[in-house]
């Protein structure tokens, strides 16, 4: 019985990561809709809108149909909030997108439904509407990310704490592998600002593949802050095949070693966490006994530690530059 359940388990993974996709894409031409609605793409964006509910309908009927022939996996009943929530907002942008003096479709629109080419052709707009929508937000973002960047590590240049002009006394007291041990070499600026809550919140919308994402960016970010320890921390390649392998264990162990890791090299930097391993596994394993609230303060120690060393290998070589 459990072959057969890990054999189908491995069938649905492929659903389950179509519906996310169709949650990520559902949730992006909502974005868009509310960014570019009345810029004269209001039915390439509908269409778009159209399309992610049906990936997502057809996703969550296939993994249903699974479901019943799983031990593991039962169909949530939120699954069909969800889905009913999606179609409800739908409904609601097309009643007042019609309300409006210029309709979402022309009068003759849905008479050229049955003919291929004309389906092909909205379609393929209605996606290059949408990528054009992406690129610019993403542009944008771009933008607005580097202006914030250099703002932030000019004041760091400013920070004097953080100082390592003078390496005798800067981090002589605090290092546990050797006074000859300072910062890890510079290998560009990395991400000291990850935010719990919307770590969260986009772990829940795309099914967890948010979350894999932050493991594959800790994982870069231990192995630059803490070169020169003598250790190496796996990439997001052997967190999910060992972890699958291992029912799990490999993960709890992946986390409890980045956490020791990070904890051992805080020092380097001249800053101090108690929080290591050991507290990670507690609050995830004991602490989740309590209505489930010790995973969410094992991920935000996680977080808070990331951060801490990353702001904390920036600044030290912002005062170096």
């Amino acid at each position: 019985m459990y072959g057969n359940n890990f054999f189908i388990s491995l069938i649905m993974f492929p659903f389950l990561a179509a519906r996310a996709i169709s949650l990520i894409l559902l949730t992006f031409t909502l974005f868009s809709i509310f960014k570019k609605w009345n810029t004269g793409n209001n039915k390439e964006l509908f269409n778009c809108l159209l399309l992610s509910n049906v990936f997502l309908i057809l996703s969550s009927i296939l993994i249903f149909i699974l479901s019943k022939m799983s031990y593991y996996y039962r169909f949530d009943f939120n699954d069909l909030i969800m889905i009913f929530l999606s179609l409800v907002i739908t409904v609601i942008i097309f009643a007042i997108g019609n309300r409006s003096n210029n309709k979402i479709y022309p009068d003759e629109y849905f008479s050229n439904i049955s003919d291929t080419d004309f389906l092909k052709m909205e379609l393929t707009n209605s996606i290059n509407v949408l990528m054009s929508i992406f690129n610019s937000s993403k542009n944008e973002y771009q933008e607005k990310s580097n202006a914030k960047k250099s703002q932030k590590f000019e004041a760091y240049k400013n920070n004097s704490s953080y100082s390592y002009q003078n390496k005798e006394n800067s981090y002589t007291d605090y290092n546990y592998y050797g006074n000859d041990l300072g910062p890890a070499p510079f290998r560009g600026y990395i991400k000291d600002d990850w935010s719990f809550l919307l770590f969260i919140i986009f772990s829940f919308l795309t099914c967890g593949i948010y979350h894999w994402y932050f493991i594959y960016r800790v994982a870069q970010m231990a192995n630059i802050t803490c070169d020169g320890d003598g250790e190496n921390t796996g990439g997001l390649l052997k967190f999910v095949v060992f972890g699958t392998l291992t029912c799990g264990i490999y993960c709890l162990f992946w986390e409890f070693n980045v956490m020791n890791r990070l904890q051992a090299n805080a020092p380097r930097y001249r800053r101090f966490t108690q929080d290591g391993g050991a507290s990670f596994l507690l609050w995830l394993i004991i602490g989740s006994w309590f209505c489930g609230i010790g995973a969410f303060v094992a991920w935000s120690l996680m977080i808070k530690n990331v951060n801490l060393l990353a702001k904390a290998y920036n600044i030290a070589h912002a005062n170096e530059n």
